[in-house]
């Protein structure tokens, strides 16, 4: 049964309840967290989750299209909106590897576990993981932010997200645009990368967890298509633009008229039967 009872503004409330406590379980050394990925050393985490309502928001929507209660968030990192969730009535699993962050969010994963959050550590990215334990055991599965990480192929995750699917489960798959307008302009016009900044690359250890890939629409519904699924919406949006300065929405006025130029690329995806 879905839990169609719940209201996008409760969600809301109950996320920005989840930041806040999320944002004090994170170490203010940050060396373990960025030993891979110079980019997370700023520390900036807390305005990032905040600004990240505007994606889980939709997000839920998308779940709940798909029906059932069953939610498992995969890579969720952070965390906060997987706690939100659980706390909204879904019962809620979250498949990472805490382990990879050297302890420095082992805190996070307590509070999840405190909260009734089955914590499943295995990496779906890996091909060949066992997945036996969670086989078609969920009713909607969230993919955010994750595949832009890969330094391969995004099969591997996508077809171990499949297996933990019920027959016609939903997969929530979100990739940011690398055609985004101010990339695209910075790299025509100033001759700047649209990929993670070298000096992030140059001085992460091996391998780099930052952006390896990001994602043009087409690329986008190629692979879920791939990967066995059928995609029932789709949209892009900005998060990161504050539409309440006028300056701002006249310089980036391209990402926001045209979808193929916006920030971010969210697929609303079923598992073919």
């Amino acid at each position: 049964m879905a839990l169609t009872s719940v209201s996008e503004e409760s969600f809301l409330k109950t996320y920005r309840q989840a930041v806040g406590e999320i944002v004090e379980l994170i170490p203010t050394d940050l060396s373990a967290i960025a030993k891979h990925n110079l980019g997370w050393a700023s520390g900036r985490f807390d305005q990032y989750l905040r600004d990240s309502e505007a994606r889980y928001g939709r997000a839920l929507r998308a779940i709940r299209g798909a029906g059932g209660n069953r939610i498992l968030d995969v890579g969720g990192f952070l965390a906060a909106f997987p706690l939100a969730l659980q706390r909204c009535g879904y019962q809620v699993a979250i498949a990472e590897k805490f382990g990879y962050y050297g302890g420095a969010l082992d805190g996070i994963a307590d509070c999840l576990r405190r909260n009734g959050i089955e914590v499943i550590d295995i990496d779906f990215t890996e091909a060949g993981a066992d997945l036996a334990a969670v086989h078609e055991r969920f009713d909607c599965a969230t993919c955010m932010a994750v595949a832009e990480h890969l330094a391969h192929t995004p099969r591997p995750l996508l077809e171990n997200i499949r297996s933990a699917l019920r027959p016609g489960g939903g997969l929530v798959f979100e990739v940011p645009n690398i055609a985004f307008w101010p990339r695209r302009f910075s790299f025509f016009f100033r001759g700047n990368t649209v990929l993670s900044p070298i000096e992030h690359v140059y001085h992460s250890a091996i391998p780099f967890t930052g952006h390896h890939r990001e994602y043009t629409l087409a690329d986008a519904r190629y692979v879920v298509g791939e990967a066995g699924f059928s995609i029932v919406a789709e949209q892009t949006f900005n998060y990161s633009i504050d539409t309440t300065k006028p300056m701002q929405v006249l310089k980036y006025l391209p990402a926001l008229t045209f979808k193929e130029w916006a920030e971010l690329i969210l697929l609303d995806c079923r598992k073919s039967i």
